[in-house]
């Protein structure tokens, strides 16, 4: 099954992807460009394509790609070009094959008065799973559309006090032939106080309404409200920082009741803590699920924080999001280890979809020398459905080898082991076992 994408946006991120290579081309020579583009082969065989308890396929699957990150600045201006372009194979045809363009585009901001009002306007695709209840394959996979455009003010009140002031007009697409576009304006504001050099206090409000819906050509006049207000401290101390936001949210609409919640989110980061290195994490808002939340935090592979979007909803909805991490890593001589932990919690509004998720990470890399390093990894996954309990709670255990070789300087290869296994304590059919090899190799084209 290929990904849905409306003519419109497909055309669009075309487009975008032609022209930011264009500007790839035009700009790599100015002193003010920042270049990166990598070429890549992912080769994977599984013995379980669909993740499924009986009936099981196995495949090999190749994924063709290309990233780029480009940033462009000038006296006036600043552009930026990142993205993945991908063409994936299931040479089985367990699926068929799809290609995916994955964008974190900044695309042009313009100093119309230089260091006061600029113009801003960015565009982002990001993937999304239709159901989160059901595992990640192409067949569960959507994209989420969003272009943000708007002016945006800088005052400097004083040597220590600045003024921010804008607005916005934000139209998103997701996929899937229920699902909700949205179209909205928005404004925000913020006061920025330097206490010291290493200290900064903040007070902001943001608001967006959306002025238009559409259920895939069903319109609704449904006006769906977001407001938020908050205080913020911010800290530099010794081989780390702290950053803390505390606010209220609030989430209105014509046809349900308002919904006000806290908002919080609170960074805390230390080398040589302990001997360790760690980063702490917690979050919690509200955002209506056309729209979705700017980054959801999932502990990857590496047991690093990634912050990706992976939120999607048939039907309009107020979803509170509370979410929380934990990263502790240390390296001893030729040795390296992580161990993190996270936790979410989703409540759905109208939908009975609340669910939580919590798990931990363990990694171990080993560097035999310095172009070549090994490593083992262990996942644990724990999902529960507080409000389909015949769903049951799956437990997902996830062992992983792997190793890294620097051929030269632009051109590197990783491959790995894996087993994968799901567990669910009422539903037999939820369960699934893969065992999966994969080989990457990856060239720096500039």
């Amino acid at each position: 099954m290929s990904h849905w994408v409306s003519p419109r946006y497909a055309e669009t991120g075309r487009l975008l992807a032609i022209r930011s290579f264009m500007m790839v081309l035009v700009c790599s020579g100015a002193q003010a460009t920042e270049l990166d583009v990598t070429a890549y082969s992912d080769t994977k065989y599984t013995s379980n394509a669909g993740l499924v308890t009986t009936a099981t396929k196995s495949d090999v699957i190749e994924k063709i790609g290309l990233n780029v990150l480009f940033l462009e600045q000038r006296k006036r201006f600043d552009a930026q070009a990142n993205f993945n372009l991908a063409q994936e194979y299931y040479l089985k045809n367990s699926f068929s094959q799809q290609t995916d363009l994955t964008t974190g585009f900044g695309l042009f901001n313009f100093d119309i008065i230089e260091d006061f009002l600029d113009w801003r306007t960015s565009f982002t695709r990001t993937q999304s799973l239709s159901n989160t209840t059901l595992a990640n394959t192409p067949d569960n996979r959507g994209e989420r559309n969003v272009l943000k455009t708007g002016p945006s003010i800088n005052y400097r009140i004083n040597s220590v006090s600045t003024f921010d002031l804008g607005a916005n007009f934000t139209q998103v697409e997701n996929s899937g032939d229920t699902a909700i576009d949205s179209k909205r304006v928005g404004a925000n504001a913020g006061y920025n106080y330097q206490y010291n050099s290493i200290t900064t206090m903040s007070l902001g409000g943001s608001y967006d309404e959306i002025i238009e819906i559409d259920q895939k050509n069903t319109a609704s006049n449904d006006e769906v409200r977001n407001s938020n207000l908050n205080v913020g401290f911010a800290r530099e101390f010794s081989q780390g920082l702290f950053n803390l936001t505390v606010g209220v949210t609030q989430v209105s609409s014509d046809s349900e009741e308002t919904v006000t919640g806290n908002f919080f989110r609170l960074n805390f980061e230390r080398q040589q803590f302990f001997l360790h290195d760690v980063s702490i994490n917690y979050s919690e808002s509200i955002s209506d699920s056309s729209i979705g939340f700017d980054e959801l935090t999932l502990i990857e592979d590496s047991g690093e924080v990634e912050q990706v979007n992976i939120e999607e909803s048939s039907l309009l909805d107020i979803i509170t999001l509370k979410q929380s991490s934990i990263v502790f890593t240390r390296s001893l001589d030729a040795f390296q280890y992580s161990v993190s932990s996270f936790w979410n919690d989703k409540d759905y509004e109208i939908q009975l979809n609340d669910e939580q998720s919590l798990g931990f990470f363990l990694g171990l890399k080993y560097r035999i020398h310095e172009a070549w390093a090994a490593g083992f990894s262990y996942r644990h996954d724990r999902q529960k459905f507080f409000d389909l309990p015949e769903l049951g709670q799956n437990v997902t255990h996830t062992y992983k080898v792997d190793s890294d070789y620097q051929w030269t300087q632009t051109f590197s290869s990783n491959a790995y082991v894996a087993y994968e296994r799901r567990q669910n304590d009422k539903s037999a059919i939820r369960e699934y076992e893969e065992f999966s090899v994969g080989v990457t190799l990856s060239v720096k084209l500039y």
